[in-house]
């Protein structure tokens, strides 16, 4: 392995021991934020492994073809080092400041959406609900009043009625089929 191939293989992995103390930070961060249930941090301590052993692994392919030399464990310890004593601050603050934004652009869709459709159409139903209880109110006491107009109509017909039944006979042709359609009602 020729040295120019070491000292590439020195600078991906310390690059590599950055990048894994960022995910760790990320990591960190996005599970005191969200406020994961207990249950689920093995399982992303885990995915957060495995995340970063691909990383290295994709690493090492790339600067030595996967050769696991010592220099190699002290490139990704020095960059991991170097990350927490010089970065680390930094990103966190990046990263809460990114969590805040993300926050805020959610929070202003949920209003918009909010405003411009659920409160129209919350409104528009409560207009369409007073207003057929309106209507609703206003057809029964027409109704009602109708009704009292026509009470003493309605005497009158029984009255004339009355007065007209002996004289009025309802001819055979048609006593015959209603008959019928009596008895074939009771059967």
């Amino acid at each position: 392995m020729s040295l120019q191939v070491q000292f590439l293989t020195m600078g991906l992995m310390l690059a590599s021991g950055v990048l894994i103390g960022l995910l760790f930070d990320l990591y960190r961060v996005l599970a005191r934020e969200l406020h994961f249930p207990r249950w689920l941090i093995p399982l992303l301590d885990l995915l957060y492994w495995l995340i970063a052993t691909v990383l290295v692994f994709r690493m090492l392919l790339y600067g030595n073809f996967g050769q696991v030399r010592l220099f190699i464990f002290l490139g990704l310890f020095a960059g991991y080092t170097l990350y927490f004593l010089v970065l680390s601050e930094g990103a966190v603050r990046l990263i809460l400041f990114i969590i805040r934004i993300v926050e805020a652009i959610i929070h202003f869709l949920v209003r918009t959406v909010e405003i411009c459709i659920i409160r129209p159409v919350m409104l528009l139903y409560k207009l369409v609900v007073t207003l057929l209880g309106f209507v609703t109110a206003v057809a029964i006491f027409l109704y009602k009043v109708v009704l009292q107009l026509l009470y003493p109509l309605r005497f009158l017909i029984r009255v004339a009625g009355r007065a007209i039944r002996p004289y009025w006979r309802v001819p055979d042709w048609l006593r015959r089929p209603w008959r019928k359609f009596r008895q074939w009602l009771k059967r």
